[in-house]
């Protein structure tokens, strides 16, 4: 992925010195290489870049937040015990809930048991009478 990104910014410069424009670029990538492989709006900010006198083709370092290696710790925390839940993954490596189920999610991670859910007393004497009710 990241070497077709790079290949097309090498065709993006290549039509800027040659002049053409940046809709007329966008063109003929889409012609040669399909639609979806990236936008005119793309193309018309790499013209910018190299208007402004910037070559440089690599991204720029992003400011925010860099990315961490949970999903490293959560595989690790997993192999200890498969049968962690979330809960329990969030205790073992502070990492925040949503997060540790995003990653989860992405690795494709399903529980491996089935997990009875617990009724109060209540609740399980409104789930007979429901019951009860329903078969008379």
């Amino acid at each position: 992925m990241e070497s077709q990104k790079m290949h097309l910014r090498h065709v993006m410069l290549r039509c800027f010195k040659k002049g053409n424009s940046a809709k007329d670029t966008a063109d003929e990538i889409f012609t040669v290489y399909g639609s979806g492989t990236t936008t005119i709006r793309t193309v018309g900010n790499w013209f910018k870049k190299f208007r402004a006198g910037n070559f440089e083709l690599k991204d720029e370092d992003r400011s925010g937040r860099p990315a961490t290696t949970d999903t490293d710790i959560i595989k690790t925390v997993l192999i200890e015990n498969p049968r962690y839940s979330v809960r329990e993954i969030v205790d073992a490596t502070n990492i925040p809930k949503t997060t540790v189920h995003k990653h989860l999610i992405k690795i494709g991670y399903r529980y491996e048991v089935w997990v009875p859910h617990l009724l109060t007393e209540t609740g399980l004497m409104n789930r007979v009478s429901t019951c009860d009710l329903l078969l008379q």
